[in-house]
């Protein structure tokens, strides 16, 4: 079949078919140029500035490797393939960050993987067919309708076709709530976003040490099985060392560049930005509007938020932001002004600081639902510390002065970050995917829970979740609460039990 190459430094050569080239010479996909893969990472790996279009590209090649162990028909391999391929399209400027202010607040539970279902039905049909409308080369043309006729039975190549192409790509997404082969081979515990993501920023923030296993073995010992009726899928029991192995990847990957600290403080920066531009800037009016969604890149926002905040200065006849005068400023304003400080001081890398670190475990309990509890009760032991100084005569006055600004700015000052949980083996995430273990000696399906309890040394290896609280200050302050020990210790003893 009709297809081109290309290169790229995790997979070497990555073939691209014709529906494929179809869908990549379109706006949704080639914005995704324009996305940072890690946002807040590149502050602390500089070689971390990798784009979400390359890693689509990955996960289009590695859902494809999949698609030929897996299943026969031309028509799923394509679709699985579209599915990879077009897997981010829904994602704002600053991927996860969009998600966690904009999305959330427009009520996109589901976030970038909502907002997906609209481009692919509403926006990829009359962009593919632009793209097609556009091309003189007669013979890709022609490419075009024998693939589209091999997909979806016709050749005719329109607006009603390609939608239909776009509703089975979608429907591989809508796979998430039954545990779909499908799904699970994009999207599941080991599917090929999550191993080419892990592959690519290993590579690119220079930790390729972490490793992600043996993917080529992974997905040599994939299969097809039927249980209660549903065709699921399988790995080989002689394949969990590498499962382990990928896992154990993610897992160090999460903890020492996703999580690292210096990376999530620019991330709270990043969706503090958001969150202050989110009306000014009319974001979930041009998030739904797709036409303009589409100009929603990196890039283009911090430059925006340039732009309106000069104006702002040039308006009230102010050489910088520090000669402002509050008072004369709209909430709007206000507002833009306020996120131009931080993007400049994201310019100079001055950073939030972390002031405390707590990590925990916790056995028959969501470890997240207790970080709300001790992010409080840690704010509220750093506010009474502070104001028991207040009132101590034995603090200078110009310490004092500090610590009464601090209080009067505590929700400012002092920021909680509380990320996802951690894991390093959790086999209920195999059980909610629909993901399983086969051992063909047998021909059983064996959850991954029920096979680890009758090897101890895998149950040595499986985790509880880990969760993370970080406390940040936005001025560096550490000095100062530091000799009065304000900041509360980090150790923390933790059991609850069913």
């Amino acid at each position: 079949m009709y297809h081109k190459v290309s290169r790229d430094p995790i997979h070497s050569e990555i073939f691209l078919y014709p529906l494929e080239i179809l869908a990549i010479d379109t706006r949704p996909v080639q914005r995704l140029r324009q996305l940072s893969q890690l946002a807040g990472a590149e502050w602390v790996y500089p070689g971390a500035s990798h784009t979400r279009f390359a890693h689509s590209l990955g996960v289009m090649h590695i859902a494809g490797l999949y698609a030929e162990r897996l299943f026969q028909e031309h028509s799923r391999r394509r679709i699985v393939r579209l599915a990879g391929l077009l897997h981010d399209v829904g994602h704002g400027p600053f991927s996860h960050q969009f998600d966690d202010v904009v999305y959330r607040r427009m009520g996109l539970q589901d976030g970038h993987d909502g907002h997906r279902e609209r481009i692919l039905l509403e926006l990829m049909p009359k962009e593919m067919f632009r793209a097609y409308e556009k091309m003189s080369d007669p013979g890709k043309k022609e490419a075009i309708r024998k693939d589209l006729k091999q997909t979806i039975g016709t050749e005719d190549v329109s607006i009603e076709s390609l939608t239909h192409l776009m509703q089975e790509v979608n429907n591989v997404f809508k796979g998430e709530e039954s545990g779909s082969a499908e799904y699970n081979v994009v999207q599941g515990p080991l599917g090929a976003d999550r191993l080419d993501f892990l592959l690519r920023d290993a590579y690119y923030s220079g930790t390729t040490h972490f490793g992600v296993g043996a993917v080529d073995r992974i997905i040599r010992n994939a299969y097809l099985k039927m249980k209660d009726s549903k065709t699921i899928l399988c790995y080989h029991v002689k394949v969990l060392d590498q499962i382990y192995t990928s896992l154990f990847g993610r897992f160090m990957m999460y903890k020492n560049v996703y999580f690292h600290k210096t990376s999530r403080a620019v991330d709270l920066m990043i969706q503090e930005i958001l969150s202050l531009v989110y009306k000014p800037l009319t974001l979930p009016e041009r998030v739904n509007e797709l036409e303009k969604f589409l100009d929603l890149t990196d890039q283009s926002l911090l430059a925006e938020v340039k732009l309106e905040a000069r104006k702002i200065l040039e308006k009230h006849k102010v050489d910088s932001e520090a000669e402002i005068e509050i008072a004369d400023l709209s909430d709007d304003e206000y507002n833009l002004i306020e996120a131009y400080r931080i993007l400049r001081r994201l310019e100079t890398r001055d950073l939030w600081k972390v002031i405390v670190e707590i990590a925990f475990t916790a056995e028959g309990a969501d470890p997240y639902v207790l970080s709300v509890g001790i992010v409080a009760d840690t704010l509220q032991k750093i506010r009474l510390r502070l104001e028991k100084l207040v009132d101590s005569k034995d603090v200078p006055d110009e310490d004092r002065k500090i610590m009464r600004r601090l209080l009067d700015d505590f929700e400012v000052v002092f920021k909680s970050d509380t990320p996802y949980k951690l894991s390093l083996v959790h086999p209920q995430e195999f059980v909610n995917s629909n993901v399983f273990l086969y051992d063909p000696q047998t021909d059983t399906i064996i959850t991954l829970e029920d096979y680890v309890k009758s090897y101890p040394a895998y149950r040595l290896l499986a985790s509880n979740l880990v969760q993370i609280v970080r406390i940040y200050v936005t001025e560096d302050v550490r000095e100062l609460l530091t000799r009065y020990n304000v900041i509360p210790s980090a150790k923390l003893q933790l059991t609850t039990r069913w």
